[in-house]
């Protein structure tokens, strides 16, 4: 099945999203609240950061995620 352009761009979105939301839990600690709130924000941010990365996913097809991790993990083969 092909995705449409805008569909694809929609995943790409929210797959830098998750990245993004995903550092939320390294920064939190500087932030001057307690630690209940921050131990709460983490791992909200965690959640959330994995369930932005599979919609994403979703959204741009197995087929596209299959070149990206191609592309990402490619290794240098020495002759």
């Amino acid at each position: 099945m092909r995705r449409n352009i805008a569909t694809k761009r929609t995943g790409w979105i929210l797959i830098v999203l998750s990245t993004i939301v995903f550092l939320v839990p390294f920064v939190i600690p500087f932030f001057p609240v307690s630690t209940t709130i921050k131990v709460a924000i983490g791992g909200a941010a965690l959640v959330t950061a994995e369930a932005l990365f599979w919609l994403g996913a979703l959204l741009v097809g197995k087929e596209t995620i299959q070149k990206y991790k191609k592309r990402l993990f490619k290794r240098k083969v020495k002759e």
